[in-house]
């Protein structure tokens, strides 16, 4: 974290502000790169994150699952058991059968991954999921906010890498979170901005 966004961190903790400051600008960022197949993955994400997962990123799929980021933010300082009100993660899920980018639509795509994973993504309060065209790359996209598991709504967007691989990034949001309509938004749009500066290289 840079010294700017530590201090005005540490003054907005001081003077009880319920917002933690979260770098946006996304030149300031970490960015990650992963080995999938013969392509080269570049994940980009605010600094400041907190890491509880040990062994990252996953080297083997575990039940169709590989995780390759976790991220926490939005927590009183490093090293505390509070949980974060905001948390990215990233995974690759490896489908049952391969699948024909083509001319497939986002129904079927949803139906792929509800099968890798033995269940639907999408939780009963939830609006069917959409298909998105950022910057050339399609993504499916689902709106998650309204479905509460254990205490965190979610979003999630996902692209297929290949035939048989699908990149999904997730947004968690803590219930604090969500009580503020526009601290709430801002996590919405980093995860967004995360999305939209993912990279696949060739």
């Amino acid at each position: 974290m840079n010294s700017s966004v530590l201090t005005v961190t540490l003054l907005a903790l001081l003077f009880g502000m319920r917002q933690p400051l979260v770098d946006t600008d996304v030149s300031h960022w970490d960015t990650k790169r992963f080995q999938v197949d013969s392509s080269i993955l570049e994940i980009s994400a605010p600094i400041g994150y907190r890491v509880r997962t040990a062994a990252l990123p996953q080297r083997v799929y575990k039940r169709a699952q590989r995780l390759l980021l976790d991220l926490q933010y939005d927590f009183v300082r490093q090293g505390s058991d509070e949980t974060s009100q905001f948390q990215i993660k990233v995974d690759l899920v490896r489908l049952v059968a391969p699948f024909n980018t083509e001319f497939a639509k986002t129904s079927d795509l949803d139906s792929a991954l509800a099968e890798a994973f033995g269940h639907p993504i999408n939780g009963d309060k939830s609006p069917a999921p959409a298909e998105q065209l950022v910057r050339g790359r399609r993504w499916i996209y689902y709106d998650n906010s309204a479905d509460v598991t254990y205490g965190q709504t979610r979003e999630t967007y996902g692209t297929v890498i290949d035939t048989i691989t699908v990149l999904l990034i997730t947004g968690w949001y803590g219930p604090n979170l969500r009580k503020d309509p526009k601290w709430f938004e801002s996590r919405r749009q980093i995860l967004r901005e995360v999305r939209n500066n993912t990279k696949l290289v060739e």
